[in-house]
């Protein structure tokens, strides 16, 4: 019952609040970017940028923490499931 009301609650809201967004993304202004931009690219070439010097910059220790934590946690998760599996292939193995 619950569940019911708070699903008709949401959609009654999304219904209602749809015009107010379709306003919204109607006012988007947009940027161009001028004809004539010498010999500059939208791809840096290596190696000409600038040395990282706070840790949420590109290839600062932050981002590299970070990169290690995403790591090592993803690889946690995988060997988990594939213990899970080789146990569960042990338990279903017919002696």
């Amino acid at each position: 019952m619950i569940r019911r009301l708070l699903a008709a609650v949401l959609l009654t809201l999304a219904v209602a609040g749809a015009p107010a967004v379709a306003r919204a993304a109607d006012d988007v202004t947009t940027t161009t970017l001028p004809v004539d931009v010498g010999n500059r690219s939208v791809i840096p070439a290596p190696n000409s940028g600038r040395a990282p010097t706070d840790p949420g910059d590109p290839g600062g220790w932050g981002q590299l923490v970070l990169f290690g934590v995403l790591f090592v946690g993803s690889a946690i998760v995988f060997g988990r499931v594939l213990w899970a599996g080789h146990q569960r292939s042990r338990a279903n193995r017919i002696p």
